[in-house]
Parts: C-alpha cells; sequence; structure tokens
C-alpha cells in the first residue's frame, strides 16, 4: 500500500450512505434493518395502501430470521 491507512482511495472508501453513526444494532433491532438501504434510481415517490403496507410489513416479518421460532 503507498499510502498510510487514514488517506482515503478508492479501495477504503466510505459508502455513499455512511453517516458515521453507531454500526452496531440497538437492543431490540432486528436483523433485517441492519443491512443499509441505497437508493437505485429517480425518486418515485407514492403512499402504500394499506393492503399494501400489511403485504410488507408480513413480508418483512416472515423473512426475519428473529422470528422464525415463532412460525410453525
Amino acid at each position: 500500500q503507498y499510502f498510510l491507512p487514514n488517506v482515503q482511495t478508492r479501495l477504503n472508501k466510505v459508502t455513499r450512505n455512511d453517516d458515521g453513526g453507531e454500526a452496531d444494532a440497538p437492543d431490540g433491532c432486528l436483523s433485517t434493518f441492519l443491512h443499509p438501504g441505497r437508493p437505485s434510481g429517480e425518486m418515485n415517490g407514492r403512499y402504500l395502501s394499506d393492503k399494501e403496507c400489511d403485504a410488507a410489513r408480513i413480508y418483512v416479518l416472515l423473512n426475519c430470521e428473529e422470528i422464525q421460532q415463532f412460525i410453525p
């Protein structure tokens, strides 16, 4: 390595959405929410219907490792 560890290069650059906040999960945080999200294009905002919101909530919970023990 040519540079000191504190010199930013393309190989050690922090990710675009890294705000420098705490990386560890706070108590009670589900593993699903530990992964950072990134935008993937132009914003197209809209509100979810109640049915869509319920479907999204169920999808997230069913794919969360911590609650698998409660699903028959």
